[in-house]
């Protein structure tokens, strides 16, 4: 008899700065994950962000861009206050910032929310909390998640 299990591999840090001070209703990339070497059958993105006084409607929103070369990407913004093209972004969820100068956090499943996994992945997030974000105390991680069968 064969059985298959889910393992988590390392969690990996999107070193970034670019949320730092992020002003409200402004879109950045937190970088590009690649995990094309290694084919997962999902893997988990968490984003962890610290709001300031916090009005509006309190969120962050966290959306994707995916590519199968790591240059063609799909649109959507990544950089500044034009939402125009937003709904090319694939939706990945939203992060409540309902406390204020208080981390927040909430990890998403690309498998659950995209139905495939691809191989580059930008995660774009959008400060939709009113104000800006704190000048620091934000993180980006993804874990892949393996198929192991024995």
């Amino acid at each position: 008899m064969t059985t298959t299990t889910l393992v988590s591999g390392t969690r990996t840090a999107l070193t970034t700065t670019a949320l730092n001070s992020l002003a409200s209703a402004t879109y950045v990339s937190a970088g590009t994950i690649n995990v094309s070497a290694s084919s997962p059958v999902d893997y988990l993105v968490e984003v962890a962000l610290t709001p300031g006084t916090v009005a509006g409607n309190k969120q962050a929103v966290v959306f994707a861009k995916v590519s199968t070369d790591n240059t063609n990407f799909t649109t959507g913004p990544e950089s500044g206050t034009t939402t125009t093209d937003e709904p090319n972004l694939y939706l990945l969820g939203v992060v409540p910032l309902n406390t204020n100068a208080t981390q927040q956090a909430k990890t998403f499943s690309i498998f659950g929310t995209l139905g495939f996994v691809p191989p580059y992945c930008k995660i774009i997030v959008k400060n939709d909390s009113g104000v800006a974000l704190a000048a620091s105390g934000h993180s980006v991680y993804y874990t892949p998640i393996s198929a192991v069968t024995a």
